[in-house]
């Protein structure tokens, strides 16, 4: 399933264009292009404050764990797996 399309402006209908210019609440231009994408929005109310709690005690777990390592240490593990996910991808 596709979530996202980038078209140039030259290659949209007239009536597609009139919705972007709508949309942006401007005209466009010969020489621009229109990305669009499609995401579920981020939780609000609620939702929002459960997943801010969540992310709070993992981070609070984390912090425990790693209790007692040196920063330099904690440091080179993230660049070391920051560089292996540049690397590695398949």
């Amino acid at each position: 399933m596709q979530n996202g399309a980038l078209r140039k402006v030259t290659e949209l209908s007239v009536d597609t264009r009139q919705a972007m210019e709508g949309i942006l609440g401007r005209s466009l231009r010969e020489d621009e292009a229109i990305s669009i994408n499609v995401y579920n929005p981020a939780p609000t109310g609620k939702a929002r404050e459960e997943a801010s709690r969540r992310l709070l005690e993992r981070i609070d777990k984390t912090t425990q764990r790693v209790k007692g390592v040196p920063e330099k240490e904690i440091d080179a593990v993230i660049d070391e797996a920051l560089d292996r996910a540049r690397h590695h991808r398949e």
